[in-house]
């Protein structure tokens, strides 16, 4: 029997970039060994802090938007910080709210990594694992570029601004209008521009850390189907009827036990993919907007800027949907491998008895967002498609 010695260092590799994504805004769902103060003050406190932060942003670019802009265009500018925001906090409070289903999909993983049976299926598993975290890396990657370049580069490049009647103005990460206060005098300047920028990492640490779960649950689902193909081939060569009997059973309840994961994931996942598929649709549209507006204004910094926003989201829809297209491609690869078996090599009552192993595989599963939205590649179309129609709604405005 395979004891896989390597567990921890494995299960440690797997969860790796997604704990510390989720450790960063409170919510990864395991105990913390290695935590500064009590898990329960760091928690609340991260939680706090960042709902706190999101939603002092948001409350204070509505107010910027409807009560100091009057031209339509100038609000149409800054509708897509807020949509952002609006966005990251309802993904933000339903990773909080389903903080234990999450934990229910991290613990199947975990238990899986225990349970390898042989060092081929380890590989198979660990090579899924990498596809997952360059996938992650790389979202990251442009996820924080953006960042840098809208809350840092584009405030600091843009210089101030004297108004008619000889007020400076010194540029924000975000527009900004504070009741109480006035943000231009010093230091309510300097440290809204801090916080804004602290909240900025909050978004985008959000934005990562649900686009990683999704990642991992799918390639370590991938993973389990590669080895239910291994089971299979190995099932029709087997010779010893004992051994047909327990191969068969094993094949049975691997492919029993990865859909309730899957159809788990997808209950986790559902509304996530549902928000960032419809709010990428009309953040894609806005940012073609921005560019065209910066391009006819000659602004190379900001149209830079607004170009490597557009790539963010265009990566994140297509790694959400292209996700989507590998579940659909390896339940076709299963149904496959089952229906061109050489059955006639097993004794009649094994032979029949993958009917039922057929029938369950030719009812494909598909990951959905909100239960009424394929997530494929041809999702991924129709949403570009929407984009650039909405995009020219958006340019008869002017």
């Amino acid at each position: 029997m395979f004891v896989n010695k390597y567990y921890e260092s494995d299960i440690k590799y797997t969860f790796e970039i997604n704990r510390f994504f989720f450790r960063l805004i409170g919510i990864w769902p395991f105990a913390r060994t290695n935590s500064f103060l009590p898990e329960i003050v760091e928690t609340v406190s991260l939680v706090i802090g960042s709902f706190t932060l999101l939603l002092s942003e948001l409350m204070s670019t509505l107010l910027y938007i409807f009560l100091i802009l009057k031209d339509i265009h100038l609000r149409l500018k800054f509708l897509g910080v807020v949509l952002f925001t609006i966005v990251t906090t309802i993904k933000y409070g339903y990773l909080l709210f389903y903080k234990n289903q999450i934990r229910n999909c991290l613990k199947i993983i975990d238990e899986d990594w225990q349970n390898v049976t042989s060092s081929r299926d380890r590989i198979s598993m660990i090579d899924r694992v990498k596809i997952g975290r360059r996938l992650v890396i790389m979202c990251a990657i442009f996820v924080y570029l953006n960042g840098v370049a809208m809350r840092i580069i584009i405030p600091l490049t843009s210089g101030k601004m004297v108004t008619s009647q000889n007020i400076t103005i010194r540029p924000l990460p975000s527009v900004a209008h504070f009741i109480f206060f006035d943000v231009q005098r010093s230091p309510a300047y300097e440290i809204v521009f801090f916080l804004q920028s602290f909240t900025g990492v909050i978004k985008y640490t959000v934005t990562v850390a649900t686009f990683g779960f999704l990642t991992l649950c799918v390639m370590h689902f991938c993973a389990q189907l590669d080895i239910l193909v291994t089971l299979i081939n190995n099932f029709i060569n087997e010779r010893q009827a004992e051994q047909l009997n327990k191969r068969l059973a094993i094949i049975v309840e691997h492919q029993i036990k990865t859909r309730n994961f899957l159809r788990l994931v997808q209950n986790a996942t559902q509304y996530p993919s549902l928000i960032e598929i419809t709010g990428s649709s009309i953040l894609l549209c806005f940012g073609g907007y921005y560019m065209i507006m910066e391009w006819e204004n000659h602004n190379a910094v900001r149209l830079c800027s607004y170009a490597i926003a557009l790539v963010m989201i265009l990566f994140n829809v297509f790694i959400y949907c292209y996700m989507g297209e590998q579940v659909v491609e390896q339940e076709k690869k299963i149904a496959l491998t089952v229906c061109t078996l050489e059955w006639y090599r097993l004794p009649d009552k094994k032979a029949k008895a993958l009917i039922l192993i057929m029938a369950i595989s030719n009812t494909s599963l598909q990951l959905k967002a909100g239960k009424f939205i394929d997530l494929s590649l041809k999702t991924f179309g129709n949403v570009v498609k929407m984009a650039v129609t909405y995009l020219n709604l958006l340019r008869s405005l002017e």
